[in-house]
């Protein structure tokens, strides 16, 4: 497959540097060109490497970082350009990554396989069907959980099915032990506002993996969005694979493509993701870019189409109109027309979805990498506790 995520730098000169830096590694594979970049940006005296470091973690990169750090031997000189410092800690988070994700894989490939023999129908969507497709190396994407499609009359023979392994409902207690059910409050929160179930864990029992965490989606698209794509109806058109060495299924493209824009579009306007800093991530843009820049003329025709079906022109247009300022060259300009609104207003708004509409002060490239822009008062919303 073509790379066709290679971003062009939307950052202007004087942006900092270890930003620029970032954004230029921010895809799967670099070109001499990109390394030759790559390197007189780590050679500017005006760079800080502990922003880098911060912001490479903030946007889920460390990872990917490490793989590229040990592919083109930046942690070695290249003529009088120095190497990256203390390149051991973007390399072993790079490993420590793959013995994590593995660790995930082994037990949600025994998921996988006690859903199937409850006769369960499920998908799998991001997570493992990312690492294990898009990414060709599971160890290259940060995982936090296994989300899951469900069709909403299988919730009760789901729950059981995850009780027997070992998961409830609940959050990390304190002591990092346990799992502890959540409050009524958060409880309450959750069924009026998320089309999830709340999610299912049990302890990880290993200091790489604090828990394992499974959360059971029922519809791509929120309750208040006014957008529905039902887990019945994505089911019937899912398609079979194996992720985590199990016999799974995930969303056809159309719907994959769709769910990735949804997701995207839900955590960048959510207050519950904006005050809990994952809002924006550049690791997601680069999920949706490398689906997004995999189809052919005739995917992205059934894929309008299947937009228009469920009326998600402007959450879609959302998405793929930020992620194009990133990765100009993943969305044909001709998709975006066909998606664009009249009025894109909305572009810089959030909240609307918790009912309490704000605006951004700060343009999007900027509060991308504004760590400290969340620090600057947002509406409070109901915590997971």
């Amino acid at each position: 497959m073509t790379d066709t995520t290679r971003p062009r730098d939307p950052l202007a000169d004087d942006a900092p540097a270890h930003s620029r830096l970032l954004l230029r590694m921010a895809h799967l594979r670099l070109t001499e060109e990109d390394v030759a970049a790559v390197r007189a940006l780590a050679a500017r005296p005006d760079l800080d490497w502990g922003a880098f470091l911060e912001a490479a973690a903030w946007h889920k990169l460390l990872p990917l970082i490490g793989r590229h750090v040990d592919r083109h031997r930046l942690d070695r000189k290249a003529g009088e350009l120095p190497a990256f410092p203390y390149p051991w800690v973007f390399t072993g988070a790079y490993l420590a990554n793959r013995a994590r994700n593995q660790g995930l894989s082994d037990e949600f490939g025994r998921v996988f396989d006690a859903l199937s023999a409850a006769g369960l129908r499920f998908a799998v969507r991001k997570g493992f069907s990312l690492g294990e497709g898009e990414y060709s190396d599971p160890a290259l994407r940060r995982i936090a959980d296994l989300d899951v499609l469900l069709s909403r009359d299988d919730a009760r023979a789901a729950h059981e099915v995850l009780l027997r392994l070992g998961y409830i409902q609940g959050r990390v207690a304190e002591d990092g032990e346990r799992i502890e059910p959540y409050s009524r409050e958060t409880q309450a929160f959750w069924k009026m506002n998320l089309s999830n179930q709340l999610p299912y864990r049990k302890p990880g029992g290993r200091p790489d993996i604090t828990d394992f965490n499974v959360d059971i989606c029922h519809d791509i698209f929120q309750k208040k969005s006014g957008v529905s794509a039902a887990a019945g109806e994505l089911l019937d058109r899912a398609v079979p694979v194996v992720l985590c060495g199990a016999p799974a299924w995930e969303p056809a493209p159309d719907d994959r493509l769709l769910d990735l824009c949804s997701h995207l579009h839900k955590e960048a306007t959510s207050l519950h993701f904006i005050e809990d800093r994952q809002d924006l991530q550049l690791s997601k843009f680069l999920d949706l870019a490398l689906v997004a820049g995999a189809c052919e003329d005739d995917a992205w025709q059934r894929f309008l189409k299947r937009v228009a079906a469920v009326g998600g022109e402007e959450i879609v247009y959302y998405a793929l109109h930020f992620t194009s300022v990133l990765y100009p060259d993943c969305v044909p300009e001709r998709v975006l027309t066909a998606l664009r609104p009249e009025d894109t207003d909305y572009l810089e708004v959030y909240g609307s979805l918790d009912g309490q509409s704000a605006r951004w002060e700060q343009p999007f490239l900027e509060r991308l990498f504004n760590a400290r822009r969340h620090t600057s008062g947002t509406v409070s919303t109901v915590p997971l506790r």
